[in-house]
């Protein structure tokens, strides 16, 4: 296979010729599979895709592409700088930044750029107030159901209103409706839900009437356990890309399908006689003859540290293990028992055979976390 090809479930994926082999492939099917199941999973609502954080690892841009030639209805980002971003793709959807403006400069320019903005402070009530609007601007108001984190406890909301209804850019105004945040989906049997529900039912039966009734409430684990949680938006983050927010399931189990497979290269071959040592602080022993690969990854490229010594790899597809320290661009696979060869794919994670799920518990972290961890400068290449 030339090395301007990649392998993605058994079908090639051709992309420039890069000088360093190592990638991260975004399947587009899959992210098309994932957005049906949020679909069907609560028909008629329309859907908000997270892809904050670069797509929670998997390239903002490119997954952006894939979602909004799928018809998805709006997008989620966590500030102004990645809804311009997205901006300069021309895609049809929106943006909604979650987190609000952070200065009053945002505010003019979430309008003229189209930007929808969570307002959940008095702050940025003050700078909506006191900026003069060229277009409109659509809100939403975060209401706090009992995260704690931001927003407006219910009490403030009559305030709220009044602010809003008494600023000079009323006719520019357009309060699409209230949003929360759901603080403990990933667990759906605890009552907690229950209460942050209804709580914000309640809030929107109240102070609903003051809005365009465009209510945000559930996340993926209330899309995929909560349905009484549905309201008119809905924000899909990690189910969109195939992974489950919950402990006990993982995303095949849910009928969800991996989107990101990372993969890399051998780039050199070592063999070593028994008793040589290997890699930063002589981290591993070589007990027997051993054939080390030197793979073109490392933690500069967000391949965790703890990764080394012994985490599972895919060297052409046969089980293998990496060996001593991860270096911050390089790590070493275990061939001893192999026939792989210099130039040879190594996975490193994703697709069905290391999900990130699998691989965050045994870092004891959360699937979010590793996906992010991805650094920028590993290509994301759509494939199909």
């Amino acid at each position: 296979m030339s090395r301007g090809n990649s392998v993605y479930a058994g079908r090639l994926c051709y992309h420039a010729l890069m000088s360093r082999p190592n990638h991260a492939l975004i399947s587009s099917c899959a992210l098309q599979h994932n957005l049906a199941q949020v679909r069907a999973l609560m028909p008629g609502s329309r859907v908000m895709a997270a892809i904050k954080a670069n797509a929670y690892g998997h390239g903002a841009k490119q997954c952006a592409g894939v979602l909004a030639a799928a018809g998805v209805d709006g997008f989620a980002v966590a500030s102004i700088e990645e809804a311009e971003e997205i901006h300069g793709l021309g895609l049809r959807p929106s943006c909604t930044v979650l987190a609000g403006a952070f200065s009053s400069e945002e505010i003019a320019l979430a309008a003229a750029h189209g930007h929808r903005l969570v307002v959940h402070n008095q702050e940025q009530l003050f700078w909506i107030r006191n900026t003069a609007l060229s277009s409109p601007l659509e809100i939403f108001l975060k209401v706090d159901s009992g995260m704690h984190r931001l927003g407006f406890s219910p009490e403030e909301l009559p305030g709220v209103f009044d602010q809003l209804h008494g600023t000079g850019n009323r006719l520019s105004l357009r309060i699409l409706g209230l949003l929360s945040h759901l603080a403990r989906s990933d667990t759906p049997e605890d009552p907690y839900n229950a209460h942050q529900i209804n709580l914000f039912q309640k809030v929107v039966q109240e102070f609903g009437h003051y809005t365009l009734g465009e209510h945000s409430l559930p996340n993926s684990g209330a899309i995929l356990s909560l349905p009484h949680s549905r309201t008119f938006w809905i924000r899909p983050g990690l189910m969109l890309y195939g992974l489950s927010p919950f402990i006990s399931q993982s995303g095949s189990a849910l009928d969800l399908l991996p989107v990101l497979t990372w993969q890399s290269r051998i780039i050199s071959i070592r063999e070593l006689p028994a008793g040589s040592w290997l890699g930063y602080g002589s981290a591993w022993l070589a007990k027997e003859f051993s054939r080390v690969g030197i793979v073109a990854c490392g933690y500069g490229d967000g391949y965790d540290r703890r990764m080394g010594n012994g985490a599972p790899i895919l060297v052409n597809g046969q089980p293998s293990r990496t060996l001593g320290r991860i270096s911050m661009d390089l790590c070493f696979a275990d061939l001893t028992h192999s026939g792989a060869q210099y130039g040879d794919t190594v996975l490193l994670m994703g697709g069905g055979k290391l999900p990130l799920e699998k691989i965050a518990i045994s870092l004891d972290t959360i699937p979010y976390e590793i996906g992010t961890r991805i650094a920028t400068r590993v290509p994301r290449i759509v494939c199909p």
